[in-house]
């Protein structure tokens, strides 16, 4: 009877461990799962594919790049954007340039008048000078003003640097013929303005002109020598 006793004892003990281990409950250290709740840690931080990490930004969790505005280190070069570069040519001025009666047909018909640059520096122009027949170096003009002829196959203004001694030629053409037809003034001085001054310069010139509003004179832009 006692081996008996032993026996079921031992059975007895061996249910016991058995279902122990089947109980999930007594596993050390277990949590609860609840649903919903977050069962693993968040991503790692990750840049974006094809956009390597730009110096001076971040970006957060929820994958926004953030922006950090970052001062210029003291003592960087600030650009003026009102700076004039240093070897920029000034334009020509009437004090620095002498004016020639150039190359053409007696007075009236087509000349070839010329600006030199008399003065020790470079200098540019461009444009139309302006052209009255006068009656001394100030006078008013006489009749009408010389017109520019900006047609097709005339020359376009475009910049004409002169060094000290050159030249640069402009057409001043006339036309005597209409003086037949109109009451004509005779005038002694050609007043002429360079391109963009306000001072002119003056030539001998003895010729007649129809008074305004009839159209006599006509001017061509500069061009280089």
């Amino acid at each position: 009877m006692r081996f008996k006793s032993l026996i079921i004892a031992a059975v007895a003990a061996g249910i016991a461990v058995s279902t122990s281990a089947c109980d999930p409950t007594s596993t050390t250290g277990a949590q609860p799962t609840t649903p919903g709740a977050q069962t693993t840690a968040p991503p790692a931080q990750t840049t974006r594919p094809g956009q390597p990490t730009q110096p001076g930004t971040a970006t957060d969790p929820g994958g926004t790049v953030t922006e950090t505005v970052t001062a210029p280190p003291t003592g960087s070069p600030v650009s003026d954007p009102t700076t004039t570069a240093d070897n920029a040519i000034p334009k020509c001025v009437t004090a620095q340039l002498r004016l020639d009666k150039g190359v053409g047909a007696p007075i009236g018909g087509q000349w070839y008048l010329r600006f030199y640059n008399t003065s020790s520096k470079t200098c540019v122009m461009q444009g139309f000078p302006g052209i009255s027949q006068t009656n001394g170096p100030s006078g008013d003009p006489v009749g009408e003003p010389a017109e520019r002829d900006q047609g097709a196959d005339t020359p376009k203004p475009a910049p004409v640097v002169l060094a000290p001694g050159a030249a640069a030629q402009f057409q001043f053409i006339t036309y005597p013929k209409q003086v037949n037809d109109c009451d004509a003034l005779r005038t002694n001085t050609l007043r002429v303005y360079p391109p963009d001054n306000t001072e002119s310069q003056w030539l001998p010139w003895d010729s007649l002109i129809c008074p305004s509003p009839q159209r006599m004179l006509v001017v061509r832009a500069v061009t280089p020598m």
